[in-house]
C-alpha cells in the first residue's frame, strides 16, 4: 500500500512538473503567428513563417515548460537563401524562454524557427509566437 501511495505521488509530481504552463505568459491577442510545435525526442522541427510583404519589425518568442536542453534558431529566407540570425541553447530543466527581433525592413524576407530536441526520453513541446511591432 505504501508503495502504491509512493507511485501516486511521484506521477502527480511529475505531471505537475512537465504539463505546460503557458498561462503564466500574457502575449498579445494580436500576434501575426501563434503556433505550437512538438518536437521528438533527438529530432528538430522547422516551422516556416511566410512574412507579410511590407517592411516591418518583429519579435520572435519560443516558450516551452520541456525539460531541455533545447536548440532554438532563427533564420531569415530571402528567396532560396537561408541565414541564420541567433541561435540559442538551454539547458533548462522547464521554463525555456527565448526572444529576439526579425527585422525584416526591405519587406521580403521570411522566417524558419528551427527547434532541436536533444532530450532521448521526452517529446518537447514549444510555442512559437510572431508578433509585428508598431512603427516608429
Amino acid at each position: 500500500m505504501n508503495v502504491l501511495i509512493r507511485s501516486l505521488m511521484f506521477m502527480l509530481l511529475l505531471s505537475l512538473t512537465t504539463a505546460p504552463h503557458l498561462h503564466a505568459f500574457e502575449f498579445d491577442k494580436n500576434y501575426l503567428y501563434y503556433r505550437d510545435a512538438n518536437v521528438p525526442p533527438f529530432q528538430k522541427s522547422r516551422e516556416f513563417f511566410d512574412m507579410p510583404n511590407r517592411p516591418g519589425f518583429f519579435e520572435v518568442t519560443l516558450v516551452s515548460d520541456t525539460v531541455g536542453p533545447l536548440t532554438f534558431r532563427i533564420v531569415r529566407v530571402r528567396d532560396e537563401m537561408e541565414k541564420t540570425l541567433t541561435q540559442k541553447r538551454t539547458y533548462s530543466v522547464g521554463n525555456h524562454e527565448f526572444q529576439t527581433r526579425f527585422d525584416n525592413s526591405s519587406g521580403s524576407d521570411d522566417l524558419i524557427v528551427e527547434i532541436a530536441n536533444s532530450n532521448p526520453a521526452a517529446v518537447a513541446k514549444v510555442s512559437v509566437f510572431v508578433v509585428e511591432l508598431p512603427k516608429q
